[in-house]
């Protein structure tokens, strides 16, 4: 083994000797309430770094951490050595800041005429308030910004918010260039269009009608702050450093090809995007939407198009017309659904009984709709097997009813549709089950010119009660009794001349104890 030589042995010495403000590195060694013990690598002796000296909370280090530290004080007498590692990474940091560098940095304090920044959030500089980018009452920023190093001078550091975002914007608009694909992230949305950050530094518009090729979108449905979107660049102004996006030339347009996915006559399916008086629109696909005139919509008598669609309902439609270059359709919604009255014969027969809606109310009856472009018609007197004077009291628009198919006249588009005769003419059964002298209970139901008329309990008839045969006391039935009155009578006179007709019932209360026969035919007579 070689011997060293003096001088040798003397920088050996040299480096581990303990001086003030030699930095070394060391791991913890112990952790205490007032700070940290640190052991030095390649030195002999410990040191004490206090929490004030530490670049964080003393919570946060581990034994056997690795930090670096800068002397302060060395005290051999009572062997306690005080370090720092927030000086040692000032020292540190401060060495590798060059001038024309970019860093990070912290916003400290607002100073006369700018403010104090802390470069890696250690080295103090100073950031003038011309090229800070913010106004005079702005808040100070809490995250970290970037900044350039435009002076060093001794320990005077001064640093340009402004200069850095400027680099940065000349880096981006020299990489991007129009027709690029880029992402960004939705910032704000308007009436007129979107804001999308693509970078730190750069925000991009988003026109409205570049959103999609369905220019009545709903833009805050359709984006929304914070989403994540792709899209085209159409428009690049370097030097006012702004740039314009397309999303909608993601995809083709879609009236280039309108005319061969959907050619006239062919029958395709929609949704219903909205409804107006004279019709309703259909979106196709995206950016593809055809109107269904009112014309178009209704095979017969011509109703509210709301009871037919609504909007968001999937429909089926036929493509009537196209123009490609007013990019406009003309759809028929009836001629998808086929005409009902083409083959109503392989569908309907008279005698059938069909479910039907009260689609209006008239004078002398409704008009009953049996399905979509189908109607018939009910007069007043198909209505019940008893007496109908008011077609309002017995159906309402809307009501659902079982009707049977009197007739069918497909040439005129007619058919003829009775209520009563959906069921059996009640009147069978009351013929079969009562007879003159018999007594009955009813209810009154509504007062006529000489009389009031008796629901018959169990048979759902009605009876005739004249004024004459309700009270010895006064000739107006009206005087004695209510409607809805529940009442018990004789029955005069009972018979059904046609099993497909109304029967006839007359009653008393006078009579109940003294039934005369020949009254009951001189009230029929009467009636006649």
């Amino acid at each position: 083994m070689e011997k060293q030589s003096f001088e040798e042995l003397m920088e050996d010495l040299e480096i581990i000797e303990l001086k003030r403000g030699k930095i070394f590195e060391g791991k913890v060694l112990e952790i205490d309430n007032d700070g940290l013990w640190v052991a030095l690598e390649g030195c002999p002796g410990d040191v004490f770094v206090t929490q004030d000296e530490l670049s964080k909370s003393k919570e946060t280090y581990k034994i056997e951490d690795l930090i670096t530290v800068k002397i302060l004080k060395v005290n051999d007498a009572e062997g306690l050595h005080l370090a720092s590692e927030k000086k040692a990474m000032w020292e540190k940091i401060f060495n590798e800041i060059k001038e024309g560098e970019n860093y990070k940095a912290i916003f400290k304090e607002r100073v006369k005429n700018g403010y104090t920044v802390l470069i890696e959030g250690t080295v103090k500089a100073f950031l003038p308030g011309s090229l800070s980018l913010l106004r005079v009452y702005d808040e100070m920023p809490s995250e970290e910004v970037g900044v350039k190093v435009i002076a060093k001078n001794g320990k005077n550091i001064i640093v340009s918010r402004k200069d850095y975002v400027e680099e940065k914007l000349d880096d981006f608009f020299n990489i991007y260039k129009m027709g690029m694909l880029v992402e960004g992230i939705i910032e704000d949305v308007k009436d007129f269009g979107a804001f999308v950050r693509l970078s730190e530094y750069v925000t991009a518009f988003l026109p409205r009608n570049e959103v999609s090729w369905n220019n009545k979108v709903d833009l805050k449905e359709f984006l929304k702050k914070g989403k994540k979107i792709k899209a085209i660049i159409t428009n690049i102004d370097q030097e006012n450093k702004k740039i314009n996006l397309s999303m909608k030339l993601l995809k083709n347009d879609p009236w280039e090809t309108v005319e061969e996915k959907y050619p006239v006559g062919s029958i395709v399916k929609g949704v219903v995007t909205k409804i107006f008086p004279f019709g309703f629109t259909v979106e196709i696909e995206e950016g593809v939407e055809g109107l269904v005139h009112e014309s178009q919509i209704f095979w017969g008598r011509r109703g509210r198009i709301e009871n037919v669609v609504k909007v968001g309902d999937i429909v089926s439609v036929k493509v009537l017309e196209i123009d490609k270059n007013k990019r406009k359709m003309n759809l028929s919604y009836k001629l998808a659904l086929g005409d009902p009255w083409e083959n109503i014969e392989e569908k309907y027969s008279e005698g059938t009984i069909v479910e039907g809606v009260v689609e209006k109310i008239l004078e002398n009856g409704a008009i009953i709709k049996v399905k979509e472009g189908l109607t018939g018609f009910l007069h007043v007197s198909e209505l019940s097997w008893n007496f109908i004077d008011n077609v309002n009291n017995y159906l309402k628009e809307g009501n659902t009813v079982m009707v049977k198919i009197l007739s069918i006249d497909k040439d005129n588009r007619k058919m003829r549709l009775s209520v009563r005769k959906s069921t059996e003419n009640p009147w069978k059964k009351v013929i079969k089950e009562i007879k003159p002298g018999d007594i009955v209970k009813g209810k009154i139901t509504r007062f006529v010119d000489r009389g009031a008329i008796v629901l018959v309990d169990d048979h759902n008839v009605e009876a005739y009660l004249p004024s004459s045969k309700a009270s010895f006391d006064s000739k107006n039935v009206r005087d004695i009794f209510e409607i809805g009155e529940e009442v018990k009578v004789k029955v005069l006179e009972v018979n059904l001349e046609n099993e497909n007709k109304r029967g006839n019932m007359v009653v008393s209360i006078i009579n109940l104890n003294n039934f005369e026969g020949k009254e009951a035919e001189e009230i029929l007579r009467d009636l006649e």
